[in-house]
This record gives structure tokens, sequence and C-alpha cells, in this order.
């Protein structure tokens, strides 16, 4: 790229889309950009380094990345195109969903693909690519990355990767792999300079928290409220304790390892009273085909642990609505539970098939969409009836 001759004079622009974990590898991936000596901008049409950080746990999610094509097209000069997270992850790897060749169809203008896991082979890209030179390299030192934010509002801080859950419906464990636990010292220097650049609210984000530090073969026998201790307990208590943190929130927590002692961290004065915990659905047969390790008693037990424990907890969730075989009946039964939970925050959404997940390929899609487009209205309609008094609160 003749053009490109300057170090000072290339910028770069981050599109994020998806959960927290994205927000926090864009900061990343914004972070090793400016240490080698791009510029931000918020205009991708000025950028010479356009990353799209993809989702993919929603249709309408990848549906949003095809459609920056039609923003690209006719541009004089078109950036250096990376696509990174998900839908990357999701045809690389040993856990494909679906082969790398039907993306790479899809989006011809794209330059590069990165998945989650390759975040640092940036620098050598863009070097491979022409767009910085061996000088700038040189300059380079990954331990000297520190995440860019937008705003000083919250500083997520991912504390593992992947996932090995494997609910029938979900494209997580394909698109981020298998779940890898970072170590304590990475994440405490992480918050450390987080806190120290100003930010008071810190939030440790990870596919299930709860399991980090934990072995494969342990994880999967914790179960609700057991008196299992938890690794990822003992890490909440030590960054609570840490200089200029106010406030530390977690996601995404899930309700079958969710345990006692997890429950006595969070009385800790500067957890956030926000606890978001993903049910799923309302129907212990639903549950079971959605391959949830819990049962309704399980999550109506635990919530009401944890508000004796906690009693001004708001508390979150996500819901699946119109799931392969779930009956008028059934999802009734979601129904009573958001009667009985008054959630302040509630993720409804109408089951979609995601190509390569059980659910696609052993379950029929036969719900018709009228009837999920009616499950989804009046289940909201039910949430908003039964939210406590500011339940719309900002949903983090």
């Amino acid at each position: 790229m003749e053009d490109i001759k300057h170090y000072k004079e290339l910028k770069y622009c981050i599109t994020t889309f998806g959960c927290q974990a994205n927000i926090a590898d864009s900061s990343m991936m914004a972070g090793i950009l400016e240490a080698l000596g791009f510029e931000k901008t918020e205009d991708f049409t000025e950028s010479n380094v356009f990353i799209i950080n993809t989702c993919s746990v929603r249709q309408k999610s990848e549906d949003k990345v095809y459609g920056i094509a039609k923003k690209l097209k006719g541009l004089v000069k078109k950036p250096f195109v990376i696509m990174a997270g998900c839908m990357v992850g999701s045809v690389t790897g040993e856990r494909q969903r679906y082969e790398f060749e039907e993306l790479q169809k899809r989006t011809p203008w794209v330059d590069e693909y990165i998945n989650p896991t390759q975040l640092r082979n940036i620098p050598n890209i863009l070097m491979n690519r022409g767009l910085i030179g061996e000088w700038a390299m040189q300059k380079f030192s990954s331990t000297d990355v520190n995440q860019v934010y937008k705003t000083k509002e919250i500083g997520y801080v991912n504390i593992s990767y992947g996932c090995d859950n494997f609910c029938t419906f979900c494209v997580v464990p394909y698109a981020r792999g298998g779940e890898v636990s970072r170590s304590e010292r990475e994440i405490l220097r992480e918050v450390k300079h987080l806190l120290a650049t100003g930010f008071k609210h810190i939030m440790l984000c990870g596919q299930n928290v709860n399991s980090w530090g934990i072995g494969m073969n342990e994880k999967f026998k914790i179960r609700t409220g057991s008196e299992q201790n938890l690794p990822f307990a003992n890490l909440l208590r030590t960054v609570h304790d840490m200089e200029g943190l106010e406030k530390l929130s977690f996601l995404s927590s899930n309700p079958f390892d969710f345990t006692q002692d997890l429950i006595d961290a969070i009385k800790l004065p500067k957890i956030d009273n926000f606890l978001h915990i993903a049910v799923q659905s309302g129907n212990d047969e639903i549950l079971k085909k959605m391959n949830r390790r819990h049962s309704i008693n399980d999550f109506l037990n635990l919530i009401e642990k944890i508000k004796k424990e906690k009693p001004d907890v708001e508390f979150g969730t996500d819901v699946i609505v119109g799931f392969p075989s779930e009956t008028r009946e059934q999802f009734m039964d979601t129904v009573k539970l958001f009667e009985t939970v008054p959630f302040n925050v509630a993720f409804i959404s109408i089951y979609s098939p995601r190509k390569g997940t059980p659910a696609e390929r052993f379950y029929k899609d036969d719900v018709p969409l009228a009837e999920k487009k009616w499950r989804h209205k009046h289940l909201n309609d039910v949430w908003k009836r039964n939210r406590p008094v500011g339940g719309s609160r900002v949903r983090v």
C-alpha cells in the first residue's frame, strides 16, 4: 500500500457486535493497534485498518455483519478489513460448525480472518500485509499492551475464554472453543491497570465465570447450592479488596454451578446488586433438551438463597421461546416463572436454528414463526407487568 508511509498517520476503527466478552476483546485489539502507533477513528472510511468483531449468537447479529458490505462498496479507498470474533471462531479450530469457505464466499470484502484466540497475531498480520514495517514490530511489546476504551464507565476483563457446556442451542463452544481459564496473575494485572487509569467499576467476563480455575472433570460434578468451594469466589474476594475499586460485577453465571461459596462471596459490599443468571426456560423437559444442568426447582431455590443473603439483589436472565417441540403448555411454565420471579432485566429471544449446533442437527424447528412471535410478545408483556419498580434499569 504505497500511500501508507508514515507511522503516525495510520488510523484504525473497530466495530463491535455481541456480548461483554467481545467488548473486552475489542478493547484489547485497540490496545494492540495503539501500541503499534495507530490512532483511533470512529469513521471506518478514514481508517487504514477496519476490524469487525462479530457475534454468532443470533442470526440477526450475523446479518448485521453481512450488511457492512453495502457500506464498503464504492469506497475510493477501502480500508484493510479484518473480521474477528465468533463468526470466525465458528469456522475455524477443532469445533467447526460449518466450512470456512462458506464464510469466505459470503464475505469477499474481508482481507483477513482471526478467531478469538488469535488477537495477538494482529501485528504479524499487518507486517506481512505491508501495513507496518519491521521497525514498528521491534518497538512493539505484547507485555505492554493495555486495553483501550471509549469511556471509563466499566472496565471489562475476560477471566476465561470458550465454553464446554454445549447447550444444544448455543454456538459459543464452537465459536470460542474449549474453556480456558486465564491465570490469576494476568487477571489481577489487567484489573490493576484499569483501576490505575481511572476505572472504578470492573466487570469480570466469561461464558461461565463460575467454573474459572476448575478442571473439566470437576466442574461438571458441581451442582446448584452445593457446599463446593469455587476458585472464582476467591477471585471475587481478591479483586474486591483492590485499591480504587468501587463496584465489581460479573457475567455470565449459570444456575447449575452457583454454589453456597459464591453466594457468600456476593455479600461483599462492593459486589454489584445486579446478578444475571440465565434460566433459558421454565419447563424441565425443555431444559433437558437444551442440555441445561438445572431444574426449575434448582433455579427457584437458588433465587431464594441469594435473596436471603442479599435482600436488595436485582436479577436478570436469558430466555428462549419457541425451542423445538415446546408446546403452549410448556411455554406457560416459563410465563409462570416470570410471574414468580420479578426479573429486573430479561433478554427474551425467539429460537432460530444455528447451523451446526445439536438443536439444529437433531431437533425439528417445528414451532411456527407466528406462534414464536406471539410467545415473545406475551412473555415480554408479562415481564413488564411484573418487573420491580425501576426494573427498566440500564442493561449491562
